[in-house]
């Protein structure tokens, strides 16, 4: 009998390189943690409270996964002590201490990958200007990734429970690739509404916000292929079959950055966003923005007229814009 695999390996081999990831990178989310708490506080940033919230939420998540890959090894290192003396009792103990806590474990991450993926969508949502239909296919991809994220920690950590021996198994890496083509489509929508409002800024010269906008647009684009790299990894890993010191130790690592890069990567967006890097908000551009017209003797086009009054019609507004800019 042998611990339950699922996300977490059963040997030593898997285990150690996976808690020397997590602890190095849980002190790099550490310091970011601290960093971003600082920057958010003392800057006015639009959705400061989200981000708290989220920030705390995801600090007790990595916290207690910091914590459980550590416990993990030592349980780890004395089934193999048990398995030397041939200590059948003490195998037994072991391992259903060992199930419960990998449970935990799997079961934190995938939380964790639902809050991160709440954020995502969340800032989606703020970038549309608050428009819950865009939120539709988001939301369907998030449930699922949860869902079958929670069905794959009951059906593999509980398998050896008689209780759920009917029970379907699932491939974790479903779960993986279904939370990777969230991220996609998140970061699709997030960069593609930035990139069609900076297009509109770009085309009556406003060279300064379009800046601004592609430093916005490189920063989501950033995240999102970090992360979906990492998932990407951990799929090929759990693909592998050899069971080679090298292939295990790979497994290991991957393992590890996929537990903490879940929180390491949206404070990194956090941090920018504290620094003024970028914002959250839909920006109104140029075009949206009302100008004074100054008085003079000539009529003024129709378009003008009607905006002056208030009852444009929507559509001419960038038309409208592009003739106020060339009167001024």
């Amino acid at each position: 009998m042998k611990p339950p695999l699922i996300l977490h390996g059963g040997s030593s081999r898997t285990t150690s390189p996976r808690t020397c990831t997590v602890l190095v990178l849980y002190a790099v989310y550490l310091i970011l943690f601290l960093f971003s708490l600082y920057t958010i506080i003392r800057r006015d940033s639009s959705g400061r409270r989200i981000m708290l919230l989220t920030s705390a939420a995801m600090f007790l998540l990595a916290t207690s996964g910091m914590i459980t890959s550590v416990l993990l090894t030592p349980i780890d290192l004395a089934l193999i002590k048990t398995d030397i003396r041939d200590d059948v009792v003490g195998a037994e103990h072991l391992l259903r201490v060992y199930s419960i806590v990998n449970a935990a474990s799997d079961v934190r991450l995938v939380t964790n990958n639902l809050v991160a993926d709440l954020l995502f969508t969340y800032r989606c949502y703020m970038i549309w200007g608050s428009r819950k239909t865009v939120l539709i296919l988001p939301a369907i991809s998030i449930l699922a990734a949860a869902a079958l994220g929670y069905f794959t920690v009951a059906s593999n950590d509980f398998s050896s429970n008689d209780l759920l021996d009917e029970f379907p198994v699932f491939d974790i890496r479903v779960s993986f690739a279904v939370s990777g083509a969230t991220n996609i489509v998140l970061m699709c929508l997030a960069a593609g509404r930035i990139w069609y409002i900076s297009r509109r800024a770009r085309s009556i010269s406003q060279n300064a916000l379009h800046s601004r906008y592609r430093s916005t647009i490189a920063m989501i684009l950033e995240s999102g292929a970090l992360y979906s790299a990492v998932l990407a990894l951990q799929i090929f890993a759990l693909s592998l079959t050899s069971q080679s010191d090298g292939v295990q130790a790979f497994r290991g690592v991957s393992q590890g950055l996929v537990e903490q890069m879940v929180n390491v990567i949206p404070t990194l967006i956090f941090v920018r966003v504290g620094m003024g890097y970028c914002q959250w908000r839909e920006q109104p551009t140029p075009v949206d923005v009302k100008v004074r017209i100054p008085a003079v003797r000539a009529p003024l086009p129709r378009l003008l007229r009607e905006e002056v009054r208030g009852d444009a019609d929507p559509d001419f507004d960038f038309e409208v814009a592009e003739i106020k800019s060339q009167q001024i």
